[in-house]
């Protein structure tokens, strides 16, 4: 445990320190009133949390750069080496780069070991990833007095990821004072129109005008882009390349304006060949090597743990390891389909895995996640916890984190919609040597 940790906990076990109960007294904006928060945010060396950033904008190139290097530019033979549908494949040849470099933007999802060392479980490479809006958090923190004498005394920083995103879209918009559009799958919107509320009031927040559609309410007029009857710049992405087929015409407006820079698609529709899990493991794949320089090479084996595409070849060794292994769909999401080796019976698991072989999964070697000791401001109980560490990217590097939380004792997934007990929180940076500012 760092000082910066010990010393937080050990006043929050302080009678009278007044830190126990920041958050809980803390003054929350409207876009975290519904958010359910740990007792605590995490601290991290700021050397150490920027390395790991520069780890991940290393691999980010190297992801997108991937069917050019190990396919010579085909999309296809990329796609299916991932074990994607086949009737994928031509809808995203035709989207693939659309011209234009591939959108750095997203948010990858990480533990540390127990070294304290950060290690990458998934690149959730897409504009409709959650979270904004925890960057709202540390402000209110601040407003605290207990807290903010903490922060002055450690010098803590943090990033609002809030002003990272809104300023990536209005560098990329066509206009300078854009309508960002929040278009969503044929018939998602009423099921998504709360979760996305927090996304939208930051993004209001900053400045920007918001209006939220489906696919369906898109239209294209004189090389304009509307959502229903809204001019929009910027398409925020929260639909996949599935949703797109039987729904083309919205899709065709939106290509159209994009082509035009009229309007922007953020992020593309490319993007779905890089955040599927499969690209991660033709990382670690030893046919990757020839094509990687000594510091790609280096800073895949520093953050990514030995990840492999599931294939029939591997069933027998994955189940001598089962201990050490974790079976993910390549393009599942919030922890759907996932199996801990770990945590089942060596029957169960060879069921999982045969039954995988071929269905585009990977296994992936365990990370060990050091847990966070956390004190109940209530009960005064110190617990420990699980994060998982969300380190956002945006074109400009950094932007922030957002952290999902679960008690150590609780399962090998962590998500909201696998526990209702998960929380969030975020993390504040403190300087190189750890020492008091003053």
């Amino acid at each position: 445990m760092d000082e910066v940790t010990a010393r937080y906990v050990e006043l929050c076990r302080a009678d009278g320190s007044g830190l126990s109960r920041a958050v809980a007294e803390a003054e929350l904006p409207g876009c975290l009133r519904d958010a359910r928060l740990l007792a605590r945010p995490l601290f991290a060396g700021e050397p150490e949390l920027r390395a790991a950033v520069d780890d991940l904008l290393a691999l980010f190139d190297v992801l997108v750069s991937l069917p050019d290097r190990l396919f010579d530019g085909d999309v296809e033979r990329y796609w299916a080496a991932l074990g994607g549908e086949p009737r994928m494949a031509p809808l995203l040849r035709r989207h693939a780069h659309a011209g234009r470099p591939a959108d750095r933007f997203g948010r990858a999802d990480l533990y540390r070991d127990e070294h304290g060392r950060f290690a990458l479980l998934e690149f959730n490479i897409a504009g409709g990833v959650g979270g904004f809006e925890l960057g709202e958090l540390p402000r209110s923190l601040e407003a605290v007095p207990a807290f903010a004498a903490f922060a002055e005394r450690y010098a803590l920083r943090h990033v609002r990821t809030a002003e990272r995103v809104a300023a990536t879209l209005r560098a990329v918009a066509p206009r300078p004072s854009p309508v960002v559009a929040l278009v969503f799958a044929p018939g998602a919107l009423p099921r998504y129109r709360r979760p996305v509320a927090p996304t939208v009031a930051v993004l209001e927040g900053q400045g920007l005008d918001v209006v939220l559609g489906e696919l369906g309410d898109v239209r294209g007029d004189g090389g304009k882009l509307f959502v229903g009857t809204a001019r929009v710049d910027v398409v925020l992405r929260f639909f996949t390349v599935d949703d797109t087929i039987g729904h083309e015409d919205g899709l065709a407006a939106i290509t159209r304006a994009d082509e035009k820079g009229t309007a922007v698609l953020w992020t593309g529709l490319d993007s779905a060949l890089f955040t599927n899990k499969g690209a991660l493991a033709l990382l670690s794949d030893p046919r990757c090597d020839a094509v990687l320089s000594a510091r790609e090479r280096r800073a895949a084996e520093r953050i990514l743990p030995w990840t492999r595409l599931l294939t029939a070849q591997l069933v027998d060794r994955c189940v001598e390891e089962r201990e050490r292994l974790i079976l993910k769909p390549c393009r599942g999401f919030a922890g759907s389909g996932v199996v801990a080796g770990w945590a089942c019976p060596e029957r169960e698991w060879r069921d999982a895995l045969r039954d995988a072989v071929g269905g585009g999964f990977v296994v992936q070697r365990r990370v060990v996640p050091r847990p966070e000791p956390v004190v109940d401001p209530v009960t005064g109980e110190t617990e420990d916890w699980t994060p998982v560490w969300g380190l956002f990217v945006t074109p400009d590097g950094y932007g922030g984190n957002a952290i999902r939380a679960q008690r150590a004792t609780g399962g090998d997934v962590i998500g909201y919609s696998t526990s209702t007990e998960t929380l969030a929180t975020v993390a504040f940076t403190r300087p190189a040597d750890d020492r008091p500012a003053r």
